[in-house]
């Protein structure tokens, strides 16, 4: 193992997140906020430089970094980011207690959007823009933005970016692959502008679109008010939010295509075909489902529906209203999308509609088999033959995603009675969603050993399990 270059690298990306909380300070400055915030946010980046500047003071001798370097990297580097993007709530006794401030900015920085907070009012101007600019910053992933800046002229980066990019298999946009990150953040940063003047043209103040703004860009859920988007009151803005969230659920190497004028790989992709199907169906279902709860008025019903669904299975989590009264078949449909999530390759989490479609192709070719067990089947995606390989390793990752789904339930469940809740608050924080259904209370019912476990569990969905696991296997620590 490579310990030098895990330690030179860490120690750059505390540098940068340094760099970062320029921008709360920045925010702290325009509204004038008191001494106390400064003297947190300060202090936060005094240990970051100290830490980050005495890491990276010796640069290693060997560069190589290989797939073991690279998970521990991954998985090291967004606990980190989350721990040391908590101390300015502790610092500043916003978010006195320790394991709920880190529960709140893991929650950031994976964009779920769970909150421990049952009021936001309690943060002020420049710790609220901190806490969704962790969406920004991990939506495409914060090695993806480290690799964007970083030099890595050698393109020996590739496992790290391999780690966290989410999906069955990674695919570089252009051979070179920092140019290909440095293109999906200018892609991503581009769409995050154009829904942010959007947000203000339609009637949001101008810090509430960039609140909201941040949110929908790294489908991440946190807002500027207590009920959410409802607070603004204009179907304009929720169908904007909506529409929003839902192409940033979109692989964004698609979006790439299509700036190319590549349309037809745009236009036929069959993940992209399967994810609006998803939500064209499911919005129609839960429309009909909760028409009588707006007594028949399908405009409303459409409304809501539409929000839910689009907020669900593109794990963004903005709330807008409660879960709670509605029937049962709309509250399973809701927990089904918190499971699918959005597309390999977006800022969306769960398990991704691509792996869900492989699932049901080998599915189908097991059941074929059995009724001819000498014809030779072979699975495609998008007219290419997916390998036997990435078939296993997508039977595996579904195994390891239940059995963790199931272990953290069982855990959970010690703290609340409520299986609806304690099922969609572990779905929620797995598949980095948010709100929980079936209740309209914060995660602050949990007990702390919940929230830091679920806090981790953040983190590995967002890593897609296998970068965290690894951190707590003994055979990852050795040298050879």
């Amino acid at each position: 193992m490579n310990r030098s270059m895990i330690r030179y690298l860490l120690a750059k990306l505390l540098l940068i997140e340094a760099a970062l909380l320029i921008v709360p300070i920045i925010v702290a400055l325009i509204y004038g906020e008191p001494l106390k915030i400064f003297l947190s946010i300060g202090a936060t980046m005094a240990i970051l430089l100290v830490l980050g500047g005495i890491g990276s003071y010796l640069k290693p001798k060997d560069l190589h970094i290989y797939a073991k370097e690279g998970v521990l990297i991954v998985a090291l580097c967004w606990i980190l980011w989350s721990f040391f993007g908590a101390l300015p709530f502790v610092f500043s006794g916003q978010i006195p207690d320790v394991i709920d401030a880190f529960f709140e900015i893991s929650s950031g920085f994976t964009t779920t959007g769970a909150t421990i907070l049952n009021d936001v009012g309690v943060l002020s101007h420049s710790l609220l823009f901190w806490r969704s600019f962790t969406h920004l910053i991990g939506g495409m992933g914060v090695l993806v933005f480290a690799l964007a800046i970083m030099d890595n002229a050698k393109n020996g980066h590739l496992e790290v970016m391999k780690a966290e990019v989410p999906g069955p298999v990674f695919g570089k946009v252009v051979s070179k692959l920092k140019d290909t990150a440095q293109i999906l953040y200018i892609i991503y940063l581009a769409l995050f502008a154009i829904f942010t003047l959007l947000y203000f043209l339609a009637g949001m103040p101008l810090f509430d679109s960039f609140i909201i703004g941040m949110g929908t860009a790294g489908t991440g859920g946190f807002t500027v008010y207590n009920d959410g988007i409802a607070h603004y009151n204009s179907p304009l803005i929720t169908y904007l939010v909506s529409f929003g969230v839902l192409t940033f659920g979109v692989n964004f190497n698609l979006y790439y295509f299509f700036l190319i004028r590549k349309f037809k790989a745009f236009f036929a992709d069959e993940e992209l075909k399967g994810y609006l199907t998803i939500v064209g169906v499911s919005t129609l279902l839960i429309t009909f489902n909760i028409l009588h709860i707006f007594h028949g008025n399908i405009a409303d019903s459409l409304e809501m529906s539409f929000f839910q669904v689009s907020n669900t299975i593109t794990t963004t989590g903005f709330g807008f209203g409660n879960t709670v009264d509605w029937p049962l078949f709309s509250q399973f449909i809701l927990l089904l999308l918190m499971c699918i999530g959005g597309s390999a390759g977006s800022t969306a989490g769960g398990f991704k509609v691509i792996r869900c479609m492989i699932l049901a192709r080998i599915a189908k070719n097991q059941i074929l088999s059995t009724l001819s067990p000498n014809r030779v089947l072979t699975l495609h995606v998008n007219g290419n033959v997916l390998d036997k390989d990435t078939q296993h390793k997508v039977l595996k990752y579904m195994v390891v995603y239940m059995m963790i789904i199931a272990a953290l339930i069982f855990i959970v469940s010690f703290d609340n009675n409520n299986f609806m809740t304690v099922v969609s608050g572990v779905l929620s924080c797995f598949n980095n969603i948010g709100p929980m259904i079936g209740t309209t209370e914060s995660f602050s019912i949990f007990s702390p050993l919940s929230k830091f476990l679920l806090s981790l569990a953040m983190i590995a969905g967002r890593l897609e399990i296998y970068p965290m696991l690894l951190l707590f296997l003994p055979k990852t620590w050795s040298r050879r």
